[in-house]
């Protein structure tokens, strides 16, 4: 069997966000309605948006495991919008 390393918790550095932020700040330039976002905002957004993927993934995750199994399937996916009243507004 192939040996499973223990997952590691992901940490952090202050100020920075996994998530690109040239390209947040593209997303939000295609909404009409701002006009100008600050840099700490676009910043936030991208936080925000690390911890709502992580919640969801989390979820899924949980949903995956409760059917025994290690690989998240789509149907997982669509289980956890369709029950969950946090994920509601994705279908």
């Amino acid at each position: 069997k192939r040996e499973r390393k223990p997952p590691t918790a992901y940490a952090r550095p202050l100020g920075t966000s996994p998530l690109p932020i040239a390209r947040v700040q593209k997303i939000l330039k295609a909404d009409e309605e701002l006009v100008m976002v600050q840099r700490e905002a676009v910043l936030a957004i991208a936080i925000a948006t690390e911890q709502f993927v992580k919640r969801l993934m989390e979820a899924v995750h949980r949903v995956a495991l409760r059917e025994r199994r290690t690989t998240v399937q789509q149907r997982d996916m669509l289980s956890v919008v369709r029950r969950a009243d946090e994920f509601l507004f994705l279908d």
